[in-house]
């Protein structure tokens, strides 16, 4: 059992000096004060579990002491000892907070050793349980950080998954590099991060973006190669390394199912080492990024083919009554002109039957590139059906068109197609309606039927003429 250390005080030296040697024989540790201020003096040098106090004492009484001992360690048990004469102090005592009282003169010593044994086990249950209370804390704060590492990985999944949700909702290549070295960095704490992109020869690995690094820098990160790459290799990523150095980085491949597309690296320009976290992050996104960079590649494959001709390249029906629609509308709230030039090839139905389509799909495609050749950047070449192109002119007035649409008749002229002197005016040549909105109609289907009547027109003429 727990063994309390004892102060006994007192001003009757015979009393004091019996129970101290009684309890010293107990094998207690028990020192004894004459009085209140000696006893305070002890306190201050030593701590003692129990206290035995005289009531009446010159100088510091027993009340007194209570009262300082109690402000001084509140943990400490004081026992009065009293007469039979200061029942009412004893009470007073009680109430202080003192634990017990023994009557003088003691007539068995056991009474002491009975209040001694009942404050040991108290303290001793008290040790236990501030033990258990410290194992608990302990396993509290390890719950407590277990609960916080579950958190933040919890909060890390979670902004991976929102970045990449981000990232895989991109469908324009542009954005989802942007995308991609912003978020990365992000979810890094602010990581330098750059990102190298094959060009289509595969002899260059550009850097096509980057978050927090010096534009300068960045900008003399290109490599080329002597022949095409198609594997990530060491000397790959030796040869960015050296490009990068001094500082270190951590690369990972940009690999999809079919291709590989490049490098995502995150840059070290503060020589502080890549953690194991940081590094599972860059392997984990850099497969997000591959597959982002796939579904933006497919989606603009499937635009195309939804808004472009197979055989010419150039926009299909569909997509010239979008825009036709639209421009229609923007020149009739902003009031400019908007034109448009149907051409259609002469006699291309005797050029298809006496050469085959083969070759007439040749002359088609020639044609195209011609008229893509003639026009601006902000013109819309349309293929609208067997022989027959059509050509949006935003902000173009009619006479403007005619300038075009005559340029474009000439240098068809002009061309030396295969096998046109089967044609019946000896040649392969293309005649063309030009019709305005709002001069010939605030629709599109007014604009469209007065381009179609002035192509009727050309062809009445004789062809291989301009209408309109």
């Amino acid at each position: 059992m727990f063994k309390p250390s004892i102060l006994i005080v007192d001003d009757e030296i015979s009393f004091r000096s019996a129970i101290v040697d009684l309890l010293k024989e107990d094998g207690f540790h028990c020192v004894g004060a004459e009085s209140g201020e000696e006893a305070l003096s002890i306190l201050e040098k030593e701590r003692f579990n129990i206290v035995f106090t005289d009531l009446r004492m010159p100088g510091i009484d027993g009340i007194t002491l209570l009262r300082k001992i109690k402000a001084f360690d509140s943990s400490i048990a004081v026992v009065m000892v009293t007469s039979h004469s200061s029942v009412d102090s004893t009470i007073e005592a009680l109430r202080l907070g003192a634990y017990d009282y023994v009557i003088k003169p003691l007539e068995d010593i056991e009474l002491v050793s009975a209040i001694i044994k009942r404050i040991s086990e108290k303290l001793s249950l008290q040790q236990e349980k501030e033990v258990l209370l410290e194992d608990l804390r302990a396993k509290n704060q390890a719950l407590e950080e277990s609960q916080r590492k579950i958190l933040q990985h919890s909060l890390e999944i979670s902004a991976l998954y929102t970045a990449e949700k981000e990232l895989l909702s991109g469908l324009n290549l542009d954005e989802v590099y942007q995308r991609s070295a912003t978020y990365l960095s992000k979810l890094l704490d602010g990581r330098p991060v750059a990102l190298w992109i094959f060009e289509p020869s595969r002899k260059k690995l550009a850097v096509k973006t980057y978050c927090n690094i010096n534009p300068l820098d960045a900008k003399s990160w290109n490599v080329n190669f002597e022949e095409p790459v198609y594997t990530v290799n060491e000397t790959l990523k030796a040869t960015i390394t050296k490009k990068v150095h001094p500082a270190p980085a951590e690369f990972y491949a940009i690999q999809g199912h079919q291709s590989f597309f490049g490098i995502l690296a995150i840059i070290d320009l503060d020589n502080n080492s890549f953690t194991k976290r940081e590094r599972e992050i860059l392997a984990r996104f850099s497969a997000s990024v591959a597959m982002a960079i796939e579904n933006a590649q497919l989606y603009n494959e499937v635009k195309t083919l939804a808004t472009r001709d197979g055989l010419t390249g150039l926009f299909n029906r569909r997509h010239f009554e979008d825009t036709l629609r639209s421009e229609v509308i923007r020149s009739n709230r902003h009031k400019h002109p908007v034109s448009i030039i149907f051409l259609d090839v002469d006699y291309f139905k005797s050029y298809n039957d006496s050469q085959g389509h083969i070759m007439g799909d040749t002359v088609l495609k020639k044609i195209a590139k011609i008229v893509q050749s003639r026009v601006r950047i902000t013109d819309f070449v349309c293929r609208y059906g067997g022989e027959e192109f059509i050509i949006v002119l935003p902000y173009t007035n009619k006479q403007a068109a005619k300038g075009l649409a005559e340029d474009i008749r000439s240098s068809v002229a002009s061309h030396s197609f295969p096998h046109e002197d089967s044609q019946p005016n000896g040649r392969l040549t293309i005649s063309l309606g030009i019709a305005e909105c709002p001069a010939d109609g605030m629709d599109p289907e007014s604009v469209l039927q007065s381009a179609d009547v002035a192509l009727y027109r050309a062809k009445e003429k004789g062809r291989n003429c301009v209408c309109g």
